[in-house]
């Protein structure tokens, strides 16, 4: 009888992407991750220690992520990816940089933030006027409203689900589309919509929502994967997921 050698391929052969979770108890991410990404990728995740987001969860959660970094480094995922807009800029923008250029020359692989995958993503697709749906309670709006403005869009309206942090993954999938379609009426105006947090159900409302209204749609999640992708050098054209990952 012929031996039956087993395939030597590793699941992650294209590439093996290290993302470090906000979210002690993390559910969407990695559900949305692998809805997108094409075969041969894979995720390497570390959770950290956000249960409310308070001050001191974020300045935890910062120390476990460069601890993680290191971690995947050592496992030779492709690139690490530091979630958590909080977290990325709990320093200051500025240090944000200088912390990424540090351990891309301290691990010898490429780092992002979710900060900068987002910005990315807006500038290429030329945000300008947008309005931003969020999943938190509505006093966490203004905080959120000025990551759209960091990421160089001016914030026209703005929509809060109400959840607690640690309650994402028991948002429906439909709030996301009736907040943008709701909030799109009330800005005809805007050419992009914005969802940051990449925890709760999203992409499914992407192709819609820029069909519907001819707008752009960036997500948290969608930017972040299309960057990782992208600076990893898998440049599939992926369908189904907005114009972000067919066009670029």
């Amino acid at each position: 009888m012929k031996e039956v050698r087993p395939n030597r391929r590793i699941y992650g052969h294209r590439a093996r992407i290290g993302y470090t979770s906000p979210p002690l108890t993390t559910e969407i991410f990695p559900y949305e991750f692998y809805k997108i990404v094409p075969d041969g990728v894979t995720l390497v995740l570390t959770t950290l220690a956000i249960v409310e987001r308070s001050k001191s969860e974020v300045e935890q959660s910062y120390e476990i992520s460069m601890k993680a970094a290191r971690a995947m480094a050592a496992a030779g995922v492709d690139i690490v990816v530091l979630g958590g807009v909080p977290i990325n800029l709990a320093r200051g923008a500025q240090e944000a940089d200088k912390m990424v250029s540090a351990l891309e020359a301290e691990l010898g692989i490429k780092v992002s933030t979710s900060a900068s995958a987002q910005a990315s993503a807006a500038a290429k697709l030329g945000c300008k006027k947008a309005v931003l749906a969020q999943p938190y309670a509505a006093t966490e709006t203004d905080r959120i409203a000025g990551y759209g403005r960091h990421f160089g869009c001016e914030i026209l309206g703005t929509a809060a689900w109400g959840s607690a942090f640690n309650q994402l993954g028991r948002i429906p999938v439909h709030a996301a589309l009736e907040m943008a379609r709701a909030l799109m009426r009330e800005h005809p105006a805007a050419d992009s919509i914005l969802f940051p947090s990449p925890h709760w159900p999203v992409i499914d409302a992407i192709e819609s929502l820029e069909q519907e209204f001819g707008v752009n749609v960036v997500t948290a999640l969608q930017a972040i994967v299309w960057d990782a992708l992208r600076r990893v050098g898998v440049n599939d054209r992926i369908e189904g997921y907005g114009r972000l990952l067919r066009e670029f």
